[in-house]
């Protein structure tokens, strides 16, 4: 099924050459859109960042509730909660489908990865290198009798020279298959491509069905960092403990999110026609509006530096900036959301 990238034989593996290095801090912090972005490009598949974390809906998202993750906001407690299943329609609609072989061992994942990789086509796998975020699983070496995994992952410049695999540098997966793998192991499968608009549709639907009310996700994560803006306390719990720190990672994600929702939403109203084609773009530019709203109180690029380093704690200006960027946020969110339920209202009309 690889229709791009060469499969290279070694004397005790094989491996899926040109996969490129996935990083941080290029406003594409979702894990799960870049890890399947990159593997749907090694099939020979043009599709993007920004399409994939459209299509599945990780750049609508917004979450500051215990369990949370930046990067893999598909597969965490969010989208368990909200009782989402829409991960899929991102790779559906390049004619690519997931199989999940749960209840295997280490031994099982490891033979289903050969195979795959022996046919060209990489494996996802949520936690093999390192933290539970996506890694594309891309190559394998028997080594000491035993077979040790590579690729690539958003970890891989901390990586030390022993773990480094290929003249292009793939990662060992030390935590091969990951976490989870009954859940989180994903073999691709050829199917039939989705229409364009049915997978826009979906998308457009996971944007109002993650809002739904919850304490400390969508609405509710406005209202509890806004709150806790006003009220001089702003922490995120992960593992159980507070972290400051953590909530410049959900900041940065926040920003990168609707910077690729205004992408998305923009590049997907050729779809359309007439007025939902208007209505999806001036929705298109209330997700810019909402990066800006926030990027001029904390840019990108400057989030956990001196002083915008949320572990030394926020001053009382910056707070207040904060506090009113959020509460622009919101509004904008609401307005946007109004018109995408008017648009799958009208959905069928020409």
């Amino acid at each position: 099924m690889n229709g791009k990238n060469d499969i290279i034989i070694t004397e005790n593996g094989a491996y899926i050459d040109g996969v490129p290095p996935l990083k941080w801090g290029e406003h594409k912090d979702c894990t799960y859109a870049g890890a399947v972005a990159a593997a749907l490009n090694t099939l020979g598949k043009n599709a993007t960042y920004e399409q994939i974390s459209g299509l599945a809906g990780s750049c609508f998202h917004f979450s500051m509730c215990y369990g949370w993750d930046p990067g893999s906001t598909l597969v965490n407690t969010s989208y368990h909660f909200l009782r989402l299943d829409c991960d899929p329609n991102a790779t559906r609609a390049f004619g690519i489908d997931y199989q999940m072989p749960g209840g295997q061992d280490k031994e099982a994942y490891g033979e289903k990865a050969r195979q795959s990789i022996d046919a060209g086509v990489p494996v996802l796998a949520l936690g093999s290198r390192d933290h539970p975020e996506w890694c594309v699983v891309t190559g394998y070496e028997k080594k000491g009798g035993e077979y040790v995994y590579f690729g690539r992952s958003y970890f891989d410049v901390n990586a030390p020279e022993s773990e480094l695999y290929t003249d292009n540098r793939h990662t060992l997966a030390n935590n091969f298959p990951g976490e989870y793998p009954d859940v989180f192991f994903r073999l691709l499968d050829p199917c039939e491509p989705m229409p364009a608009k049915e997978a826009l549709r979906i998308s457009l639907q996971t944007c109002l069905d993650m809002f739904e009310p919850h304490e400390k996700m969508g609405y509710g994560a406005y209202e509890y960092v806004i709150n806790s803006l006003d009220t001089n306390v702003i922490n995120s719990e992960f593992d159980g403990k507070p972290r400051l720190n953590a909530v410049g990672i959900i900041f940065g994600y926040l920003l990168s999110a609707r910077r690729t929702a205004h992408i998305y939403l923009t590049e997907s109203a050729e779809i359309l026609s007439g007025g939902n084609r208007e209505k999806l773009l001036v929705a298109a530019g209330l997700y810019k509006e909402m990066h800006d709203a926030l990027e001029h109180v904390t840019p990108y690029e400057k989030l956990g530096k001196d002083e915008f380093n949320f572990e030394a704690g926020l001053s009382p200006e910056l707070r207040k900036e904060l506090s009113g960027a959020f509460r622009t946020m919101l509004d904008l969110e609401k307005r946007a959301h109004t018109i995408i339920a008017e648009i799958l209202t009208d959905w069928d009309n020409p």
